[in-house]
Order: structure tokens, then C-alpha cells, then sequence
């Protein structure tokens, strides 16, 4: 994998060793977010020395911004076999729905610590937010198209803007319980019960690409 953001080693143990710097840096992320990421406790947790991770970055931002390109390599790949894997079950909309929600909160869940740091990180630096928005918008293409390819089953009236709907409000509610992008002391994540809410979410798109809206908006308008 090509690293952005940092000069990329020559040989394969200056490799391994900076694959360990950015582990090192993942799992401080995982445990404080960007305050806890420290050169002087990178160093230590890699068995790198501080001159060494000078020798492939520049700074301690272009450290978060290289893990930040890995990571997001690897979760990408990840949501990609994920949907391959449901794509191959050619399963019916009423089956498909509930598990690609299901499939896609359970996605953010395990990364929830990281993707917070990069969207907490992402409002003050523009690279780790051009990013993170590039990421964003892929993992809401595959939904979609994933979605559209029952397109035949789908009630409303533009099946391309309901599955983008879906998306939005799936990934929007679960980012909100997660704390995604959220000050955790400020309140406002982890409230209800996380199961529940994902049959919910995939209730509720389900409705919403099956529903007859013209029937309802028309009844709606007329009083009915």
C-alpha cells in the first residue's frame, strides 16, 4: 500500500519498522483520540526511535494523516467484501434492507474509535477531512448500489434518491450513537438500546423504499 503523507521506505525492514510506528499510532488513537498521539509515546510503543519516524514524516500531523490513509484503505476493503458477500446471496429487498443496515452500523461500530478521531480531527485539519468525505461518499455508493440492484422491487418514485436517503439516515443515526465526531462529555451518544435501533433503521428504510407515497401523500392532501 503506497503511504501518503510521510516518504516511503526503501527497504523492507525500514517498512516493518514504520508499519509498527503506525500501529503504534492506531492503537493511541483507539485509546485517546489525537491527544493521546504523541511522537515520544509513539517511539516507545514502536521501539522506533524519534529520529527514525523523522527520517518518513515530517510531523505529528502528517503521522495522524498517514495512518489515516492506511486506515481508511483497510476499512473501505473491508465494507467492499462485506457487500460483495451480501451481493452474492442475491437476496430479496425485504431480506436485503434490514441486513445491509444491520451490516453497515455494525461496519462503523467496530471502527468507531478511529473514525472519531479522524472526523474530530477532520474539523481543523482539511486533508483528513477531503478524506474522510472521499471515504464517506464510497461507503455511500455501495450501499446504494447494492440497494438498486433490487431496483424492480422498489415502490418509490425515484429509487435512487430512496436508497440514498437510507443511507443517510442510517449512517447519520448510527455516527450519533457511536459518538462519532461527538465530545462524549457533552452528552448525546450511546443513549438506547443499540440492537433495537439497528432493527429500526432497517424497518424503516424498508418502508420507505416499499411505501406508495403517491397514495399517501395523496391521502394526505385530500384528508383522507
Amino acid at each position: 500500500m503506497p503511504i501518503t503523507h510521510a516518504r516511503a521506505p526503501k527497504q523492507n525492514r525500514s517498512r516493518e519498522s514504520f508499519d509498527r510506528v503506525l500501529d503504534a499510532a492506531s492503537q493511541l488513537l483507539i485509546e485517546g483520540g489525537f491527544r493521546a498521539l504523541t511522537l515520544a509515546e509513539v517511539s516507545r510503543r514502536s521501539r522506533v526511535s524519534i529520529g527514525s519516524i523523522y527520517c518518513r514524516v515530517d510531523s505529528k500531523d502528517d503521522l495522524f494523516r498517514s495512518l489515516q490513509a492506511r486506515s481508511i484503505a483497510a476499512i473501505e476493503q473491508e465494507f467492499s467484501t462485506i457487500v460483495t458477500r451480501i451481493r452474492r446471496r442475491r437476496l430479496p429487498l425485504r431480506e436485503l434492507v434490514p441486513l445491509v443496515v444491520r451490516e453497515l452500523a455494525m461496519h462503523l461500530q467496530r471502527h468507531a474509535r478511529l473514525l472519531g478521531a479522524f472526523i474530530e480531527r477532520g474539523s481543523s485539519d482539511p486533508v483528513v477531512a477531503a478524506l474522510g468525505r472521499k471515504a464517506h461518499a464510497q461507503t455511500g455508493l455501495d450501499f446504494r448500489l447494492l440497494l438498486l440492484e433490487r431496483h424492480n422491487e422498489i415502490v418509490h418514485p425515484d429509487p435512487e434518491q430512496a436508497a440514498a436517503t437510507c443511507f443517510h439516515v442510517v449512517y447519520g443515526t448510527a455516527a450519533r450513537y457511536l459518538g462519532l465526531g461527538i465530545q462524549h462529555d457533552h452528552g448525546g451518544a450511546g443513549e438506547g438500546n443499540w440492537k433495537q435501533l439497528i432493527a429500526d433503521l432497517g424497518l424503516m428504510c424498508l418502508a420507505f423504499l416499499v411505501a406508495d407515497l403517491r397514495a399517501i401523500t395523496g391521502a394526505a392532501d385530500t384528508g383522507a
